[in-house]
Protein backbone atom coordinates (compact mmCIF):
# COMPACT_ATOMS: atom_id res chain seq x y z
CA UNK A 1 0.00 0.00 0.00
CA UNK A 2 1.27 3.49 -1.47
CA UNK A 3 0.40 6.13 1.61
CA UNK A 4 -0.59 9.47 -0.70
CA UNK A 5 -0.80 13.08 0.58
CA UNK A 6 -3.07 15.71 -1.41
CA UNK A 7 -2.02 19.17 -1.64
CA UNK A 8 -3.80 22.23 -2.94
CA UNK A 9 -5.07 25.02 -2.36
CA UNK A 10 -8.49 24.26 -4.27
CA UNK A 11 -10.97 22.25 -2.81
CA UNK A 12 -12.58 21.45 -6.08
CA UNK A 13 -9.23 20.08 -7.10
CA UNK A 14 -8.43 18.20 -3.80
CA UNK A 15 -11.80 16.62 -4.65
CA UNK A 16 -11.04 15.67 -7.82
CA UNK A 17 -8.16 14.08 -6.91
CA UNK A 18 -9.51 12.08 -4.10
CA UNK A 19 -11.91 10.28 -6.09
CA UNK A 20 -9.11 9.53 -8.88
CA UNK A 21 -7.33 8.18 -6.40
CA UNK A 22 -9.72 5.81 -4.74
CA UNK A 23 -10.11 4.02 -7.86
CA UNK A 24 -6.73 2.62 -7.35
CA UNK A 25 -6.54 -0.19 -4.33
CA UNK A 26 -2.93 -0.29 -3.28
CA UNK A 27 -3.43 3.75 -2.63
CA UNK A 28 -4.01 5.01 0.08
CA UNK A 29 -4.98 9.07 0.73
CA UNK A 30 -3.43 9.63 4.36
CA UNK A 31 -4.10 13.47 4.40
CA UNK A 32 -4.65 16.75 2.45
CA UNK A 33 -3.38 20.50 2.80
CA UNK A 34 -4.47 23.40 1.63
CA UNK A 35 -1.56 25.87 1.61
CA UNK A 36 2.21 25.74 1.70
CA UNK A 37 2.76 25.77 5.43
CA UNK A 38 0.58 22.89 6.46
CA UNK A 39 1.98 20.91 3.62
CA UNK A 40 5.77 21.51 5.16
CA UNK A 41 4.35 20.27 8.69
CA UNK A 42 2.06 17.21 7.16
CA UNK A 43 4.71 15.73 5.06
CA UNK A 44 7.26 15.77 7.65
CA UNK A 45 5.10 14.61 10.58
CA UNK A 46 3.12 11.91 8.35
CA UNK A 47 6.12 10.78 5.80
CA UNK A 48 3.77 10.26 2.83
CA UNK A 49 5.40 7.13 0.11
CA UNK A 50 3.77 10.05 -2.58
CA UNK A 51 2.46 13.72 -2.57
CA UNK A 52 0.60 15.64 -5.14
CA UNK A 53 1.73 18.91 -5.10
CA UNK A 54 0.44 22.14 -6.00
CA UNK A 55 2.71 24.91 -7.51
CA UNK A 56 0.36 27.80 -6.85
CA UNK A 57 -0.44 28.01 -3.46
CA UNK A 58 -0.81 30.46 -0.21
CA UNK A 59 1.37 30.37 2.32
CA UNK A 60 4.63 28.65 0.28
CA UNK A 61 4.35 27.48 -3.31
CA UNK A 62 5.20 23.96 -4.19
CA UNK A 63 8.76 24.36 -4.92
CA UNK A 64 9.45 26.28 -1.62
CA UNK A 65 7.73 23.35 0.23
CA UNK A 66 10.12 20.93 -1.24
CA UNK A 67 13.37 22.82 -0.20
CA UNK A 68 11.42 22.88 3.42
CA UNK A 69 11.45 19.14 3.87
CA UNK A 70 13.10 16.33 5.86
CA UNK A 71 12.83 13.59 3.24
CA UNK A 72 11.57 13.88 -0.23
CA UNK A 73 9.06 11.72 -1.46
CA UNK A 74 7.69 10.75 -4.71
CA UNK A 75 6.48 13.72 -5.81
CA UNK A 76 3.69 13.89 -9.01
CA UNK A 77 3.69 17.89 -9.58
CA UNK A 78 0.22 19.63 -11.07
CA UNK A 79 -0.05 23.66 -11.80
CA UNK A 80 -1.71 25.53 -13.93
CA UNK A 81 -0.29 27.64 -16.69
CA UNK A 82 2.83 29.03 -15.06
CA UNK A 83 5.60 29.57 -17.46
CA UNK A 84 8.37 29.45 -14.47
CA UNK A 85 7.04 26.61 -13.44
CA UNK A 86 7.14 25.05 -16.58
CA UNK A 87 10.26 26.00 -17.58
CA UNK A 88 12.03 24.82 -14.76
CA UNK A 89 10.19 21.17 -15.47
CA UNK A 90 11.47 20.97 -18.56
CA UNK A 91 15.05 22.11 -17.87
CA UNK A 92 15.38 18.70 -15.52
CA UNK A 93 12.68 16.77 -17.52
CA UNK A 94 10.32 16.32 -14.43
CA UNK A 95 6.95 15.65 -15.51
CA UNK A 96 3.92 17.48 -14.48
CA UNK A 97 0.03 17.56 -14.67
CA UNK A 98 -0.81 20.70 -16.47
CA UNK A 99 -4.48 21.95 -15.22
CA UNK A 100 -7.60 21.22 -15.77
CA UNK A 101 -6.95 17.43 -16.72
CA UNK A 102 -8.83 14.83 -16.82
CA UNK A 103 -9.58 10.97 -15.73
CA UNK A 104 -7.72 9.63 -18.98
CA UNK A 105 -4.68 12.47 -18.19
CA UNK A 106 -4.53 11.36 -14.68
CA UNK A 107 -4.08 7.62 -15.27
CA UNK A 108 -2.03 7.80 -18.35
CA UNK A 109 0.62 10.17 -15.93
CA UNK A 110 0.23 8.34 -12.87
CA UNK A 111 2.39 5.35 -13.72
CA UNK A 112 4.76 7.06 -15.99
CA UNK A 113 5.52 9.78 -13.61
CA UNK A 114 6.18 7.44 -10.50
CA UNK A 115 8.45 5.72 -12.51
CA UNK A 116 10.50 8.67 -13.81
CA UNK A 117 11.89 10.43 -10.12
CA UNK A 118 15.50 10.43 -10.72
CA UNK A 119 14.99 14.29 -12.11
CA UNK A 120 12.98 15.81 -9.01
CA UNK A 121 16.24 15.03 -7.29
CA UNK A 122 18.53 17.99 -9.34
CA UNK A 123 15.42 20.40 -9.43
CA UNK A 124 15.01 20.29 -5.65
CA UNK A 125 18.95 20.86 -5.65
CA UNK A 126 18.66 23.66 -7.73
CA UNK A 127 16.09 25.12 -5.81
CA UNK A 128 18.01 25.08 -2.78
CA UNK A 129 21.35 26.88 -4.63
CA UNK A 130 18.94 29.67 -5.52
CA UNK A 131 18.91 30.57 -1.65
CA UNK A 132 22.12 31.54 -1.30
CA UNK A 133 26.10 31.87 -2.90
CA UNK A 134 25.86 28.42 -0.82
CA UNK A 135 23.08 26.00 0.13
CA UNK A 136 22.38 25.75 3.81
CA UNK A 137 20.78 22.05 3.10
CA UNK A 138 21.87 19.04 1.08
CA UNK A 139 20.09 16.11 -0.18
CA UNK A 140 21.71 12.60 0.44
CA UNK A 141 20.30 9.42 0.13
CA UNK A 142 20.48 6.55 2.84
CA UNK A 143 19.02 3.53 1.35
CA UNK A 144 16.03 4.27 -0.65
CA UNK A 145 15.25 7.13 0.78
CA UNK A 146 16.01 11.15 -0.17
CA UNK A 147 17.01 12.83 3.40
CA UNK A 148 17.30 16.39 3.54
CA UNK A 149 20.72 17.46 6.06
CA UNK A 150 21.54 20.24 7.21
CA UNK A 151 24.82 21.22 6.04
CA UNK A 152 26.58 22.09 8.76
CA UNK A 153 25.36 19.13 10.72
CA UNK A 154 27.82 16.96 8.37
CA UNK A 155 31.70 16.38 9.28
CA UNK A 156 33.61 15.01 6.66
CA UNK A 157 33.25 13.81 3.14
CA UNK A 158 35.29 11.28 1.33
CA UNK A 159 35.62 9.98 -2.16
CA UNK A 160 32.93 6.48 -2.95
CA UNK A 161 34.33 5.85 -6.66
CA UNK A 162 31.73 8.01 -8.56
CA UNK A 163 30.04 9.14 -5.54
CA UNK A 164 30.71 10.54 -2.04
CA UNK A 165 29.80 8.96 1.59
CA UNK A 166 28.98 11.78 3.94
CA UNK A 167 28.93 11.49 7.56
CA UNK A 168 27.44 13.63 9.86
CA UNK A 169 28.19 12.92 13.83
CA UNK A 170 26.44 9.26 14.01
CA UNK A 171 24.97 9.05 10.50
CA UNK A 172 26.63 7.76 7.34
CA UNK A 173 24.62 8.60 3.72
CA UNK A 174 25.31 8.96 0.17
CA UNK A 175 25.97 12.23 -1.98
CA UNK A 176 25.65 10.82 -6.46
CA UNK A 177 27.60 13.81 -6.61
CA UNK A 178 31.97 13.38 -6.78
CA UNK A 179 33.77 14.24 -4.21
CA UNK A 180 34.80 17.33 -5.89
CA UNK A 181 31.21 18.27 -7.47
CA UNK A 182 30.00 18.31 -3.46
CA UNK A 183 32.97 20.29 -2.14
CA UNK A 184 32.42 23.14 -4.68
CA UNK A 185 29.06 23.17 -3.64
CA UNK A 186 29.67 23.64 0.29
CA UNK A 187 30.57 27.01 1.67
CA UNK A 188 34.77 27.14 2.13
CA UNK A 189 34.54 29.59 5.32
CA UNK A 190 32.83 26.07 6.67
CA UNK A 191 34.86 23.16 4.92
CA UNK A 192 38.50 22.74 3.81
CA UNK A 193 40.27 19.66 2.29
CA UNK A 194 42.01 17.70 3.41
CA UNK A 195 43.01 15.41 0.80
CA UNK A 196 42.25 14.48 -2.79
CA UNK A 197 39.74 11.64 -1.05
CA UNK A 198 38.56 13.74 1.99
CA UNK A 199 37.43 17.01 2.74
CA UNK A 200 36.68 18.40 6.69
CA UNK A 201 34.11 20.85 8.47
CA UNK A 202 36.62 22.92 9.94
CA UNK A 203 34.32 23.28 13.15
CA UNK A 204 34.53 19.73 14.02
CA UNK A 205 38.89 19.47 13.91
CA UNK A 206 39.85 19.66 17.46
CA UNK A 207 43.69 18.22 16.96
CA UNK A 208 46.41 17.86 14.16
CA UNK A 209 48.95 15.15 15.10
CA UNK A 210 52.15 14.29 12.82
CA UNK A 211 51.97 9.67 13.51
CA UNK A 212 55.26 8.75 11.91
CA UNK A 213 55.61 10.79 8.65
CA UNK A 214 51.94 11.66 8.11
CA UNK A 215 49.56 13.88 9.56
CA UNK A 216 46.47 13.17 10.57
CA UNK A 217 43.56 15.29 12.26
CA UNK A 218 41.01 14.00 14.63
CA UNK A 219 37.31 15.31 14.43
CA UNK A 220 34.90 16.10 17.65
CA UNK A 221 33.84 12.50 17.39
CA UNK A 222 36.43 10.54 17.78
CA UNK A 223 37.16 10.02 14.00
CA UNK A 224 40.53 10.86 12.92
CA UNK A 225 41.49 11.48 8.95
CA UNK A 226 45.11 11.63 7.25
CA UNK A 227 45.71 14.81 5.58
CA UNK A 228 48.48 14.80 2.33
CA UNK A 229 51.16 17.22 1.98
CA UNK A 230 49.55 19.37 -0.21
CA UNK A 231 46.83 20.07 2.04
CA UNK A 232 48.93 20.49 4.96
CA UNK A 233 49.91 23.90 5.22
CA UNK A 234 46.13 25.09 5.43
CA UNK A 235 45.48 23.08 7.54
CA UNK A 236 47.96 24.39 9.72
CA UNK A 237 46.98 27.81 8.89
CA UNK A 238 43.80 26.62 11.25
CA UNK A 239 44.56 24.05 14.24
CA UNK A 240 48.14 25.60 15.34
Amino acid sequence: MKTILIIDDEEDARDLLRQYISAYKELQIIGEASNGLEAVKMINALKPDTIFLDIQMPGLNGFEVLTQLEEIPEVIFSTAYDQYAIKAFEVHAVDYLLKPYGKKRFENALSRILQNQENVIPLAEELLQKETSFPSKVILHKGTRKLMVNVKDVYFAEAFGDYTKVFTKHEEFLATKGISQLHDIFNPTMFIRLHRSHFVNMNTIVELKKIDRYHYVYLSNGKSLRVSDTYLPAIKKIVL
